[in-house]
């Protein structure tokens, strides 16, 4: 073999070519291995998301390899940096992360909310309890209704116009909508969060392109940093790391900041 294959498809077109060479078909690997003919071929097409465990794959290509001829170390090697590959095109680890702390707060609040009704129910009983065992108490008498000195009816009560909060304008002003366009013949997992709690992901592929609105500031995680092209406000941002490294960035309406890389086998 010559390199280590670090993509799926790489290393089951090395595969396949290994199995050529010793003259055996994959009905031959079969018969000797007793792996059925369709794990071995989603391991040379490279369709690792059908095959089992890594644990197990891993026996299965010790086992193709004693049969073929093929160095089995290097070739279990070369299946090690593929399946590394294979998770992180499909954000798998990021994932079972990022749900961690939902759960969490999900068991805490079944704990509190029961906890919170209660307590609102006992204040409300004790209330309508004081009022009606009090004393009757005399309301003042109603305040007469002040006069607009604009207006050309004495009675109409002043009215203040209303404008919009701080909050509404804020919200407007804060709203990121980014563009996110994944190269073509590459596929690239994105996970975001933005300051209201709004949390997702998704892996997108190549040559389509997302739009994503969220509050700002957005924090998002993009799984190959030179495979997407992200836009913010009519600005383009491409390059964002090295191909296949995975970078944490904050988005917001003045642009894309980068924070940093995250190691591949973190």
């Amino acid at each position: 073999m010559e390199g280590v294959p670090n993509h799926p498809r790489a290393f089951g077109e090395e595969l396949r070519r290994l199995r050529n060479v010793a003259g055996l078909s994959l009905e031959d690997i079969a018969e000797e291995t007793k792996i059925s003919t369709h794990i071995l071929g989603c391991l040379e097409s490279g369709d690792f998301q059908y095959l089992p465990q890594k644990v197990f794959s891993r026996n299965f290509v010790l086992q193709i390899a004693a049969v073929i001829g093929a160095d089995p170390d290097q070739l279990a090697d070369a299946f090690e940096a593929a399946w590394d590959r294979f998770l992180l095109a499909s954000g798998i680890h990021l994932m079972a992360e990022a749900d961690e702390t939902p759960v969490a707060q999900s068991v805490r609040w079944q704990f509190w909310l029961p906890v919170i009704i209660a307590i609102a129910i006992l204040v409300i009983a004790a209330v309508a309890i004081l009022r009606t065992s009090g004393p009757a108490i005399e309301l003042a008498p109603e305040s007469p209704v002040r006069s607009n000195p604009g207006s050309a009816d004495p009675g109409v009560p002043v009215t203040p116009s209303l404008r919009p909060t701080a909050t509404e304008v804020a919200s407007e002003t804060d709203r990121v909508v980014m563009m996110v366009q994944v190269q073509p013949d590459m596929e690239c997992w994105i996970h975001y969060r933005d300051r209201d709690g709004v949390a997702g992901g998704r892996l997108i592929s190549g040559g389509t392109t997302e739009r994503i609105e969220l509050m700002g500031p957005v924090k998002l995680t993009v799984g190959d940093a030179d495979a997407v092209v992200i836009e913010v406000d009519g600005v383009e941002y491409k390059g964002l790391g090295r191909p296949g490294q995975v970078v944490h960035a904050e988005v917001s309406r003045e642009g894309l900041v980068v924070l940093g890389p995250r190691a591949r086998n973190d």
